[in-house]
């Protein structure tokens, strides 16, 4: 089993996942997706040990992270992977960005909990989504992701058991607090949560951005 995971929603982040071993390279800077991810990529190969050319390593598949985040360093990530999956004629499967964020919360909280997980959408909103754990390995999306301001996202579950998670806690503390510690994006819990939806049955896989919202910058018209 060899897997390459991508994920852009919230800097640059890429990891090799074997059946015993899982290489990471991360990048922090959102300005810097398109400019860093090939080599990320490389690093993450070389790390594992398999030299730095993903053409020569026989990949299972590719699993891309498909946000919601915002348009450049999003699209840098989904085009890298399509990319590679024909280079190396493999198939790229995409996951929601939030899906993985839920999935490393869930991991350190009991069976039965919900968790809304928040990351920063920009212009003072949140993205967000609402998850319980479906099993060891996946997730249950119960309702999201969207696009709104912080207050809204507490307003909405004030009278709720969940837990808040993520980014978007450290950046709105006061709508949003948050017992749980900010964790960084590990897209290596992308392989498992691919693996574990093929064993039950699942074939689509959309690599398809969620946006969300119009992007921010807009091309104007040329002159004429």
């Amino acid at each position: 089993m060899i897997d390459l995971c991508i994920d852009t929603s919230v800097g640059a982040t890429v990891a090799v996942v074997t059946e015993n071993h899982i290489s990471t390279a991360t990048e922090a800077s959102t300005r810097a997706h398109a400019e860093r991810l090939s080599v990320l990529v490389s690093d993450a190969l070389e790390e594992a040990g398999f030299g730095r050319a993903s053409k020569d390593v026989d990949l299972d598949q590719i699993v891309v992270g498909t946000g919601p985040a915002p348009f450049t360093g999003l699209r840098a990530g989904l085009v890298t992977a399509r990319v590679i999956g024909k280079v190396n004629d493999v198939p790229v499967r995409g996951i929601g960005s939030l899906d993985i964020l839920a999935r490393e919360y869930l991991d350190e909280m009991p069976t039965d909990a919900e968790i809304v997980v928040v990351t920063d959408a920009r212009r003072k909103e949140v993205y967000w989504a609402h998850y319980r754990a479906r099993g060891p390995h996946d997730v249950e999306l119960i309702e999201g992701p969207a696009v709104n301001s912080a207050d809204f996202v507490a307003n909405k579950f004030s009278n709720s058991k969940v837990s808040f998670a993520g980014p978007g806690c450290a950046l709105y503390p006061d709508a949003l607090p948050s017992s749980l510690t900010d964790e960084d994006l590990d897209v290596s819990i992308a392989s498992r949560i691919v693996r574990a939806r093929l064993e039950a049955g699942v074939e689509d896989f959309p690599i398809e951005p969620q946006y969300l919202r119009r992007p921010d910058v807009h091309m104007g018209k040329k002159k004429q």
